[in-house]
């Protein structure tokens, strides 16, 4: 049961990037995560004659045994790492359980056409800027944000 309030009914699905330091190969590992709050905002600022969009998605986790800080992931076994997620600039974050996968490798399946294809039908984002909220008070949570 999700103790963080009904609107925290949001299911996501995680990629995270994994770039092999000695082949350069690059593989994403997914996972889907449930209960997770979703908000998009939309904002515009007007400086002079330059209009900027501040549009982004904040999405908060609530804390998960399957959680591991960047460097802990990256020293798991590439075997290993579909176990486990964590959070980092230009990982991805889809909202909704999605079967796709990605392959740097192949066309139609790299991280472009997937942000591409999500930010158009429901909702996807690069993700800018994350903390780790847990070990506080109160509803122990992971924060990302980006577009």
């Amino acid at each position: 049961m999700n103790s963080f309030g009904p609107w925290w009914d949001t299911t996501i699905t995680v990629f995270n990037k994994f770039e092999d330091p000695q082949t350069q190969v690059v593989t994403w590992h997914k996972t889907v995560l449930h209960n997770n709050f979703w908000q998009a905002t939309g904002n515009k600022v007007v400086i002079g004659n330059v209009v900027l969009d501040t549009n982004s998605i904040i999405c908060r986790i609530p804390k998960n045994d399957m959680f591991l800080e960047k460097q802990d992931w990256i020293a798991k076994p590439n075997d290993e790492m579909g176990n486990y997620f964590t959070l980092g600039e230009g990982d991805i974050i889809v909202k909704g359980e999605v079967t796709d996968d990605i392959n740097e490798y192949a066309s139609g399946h790299r991280s472009s056409d997937l942000l591409k294809k999500y930010k158009e039908l429901q909702g996807c984002m690069e993700i800018q800027q994350w903390s780790n909220n847990t070990g506080h008070r109160g509803n122990e949570h992971y924060y990302a944000r980006g577009k």
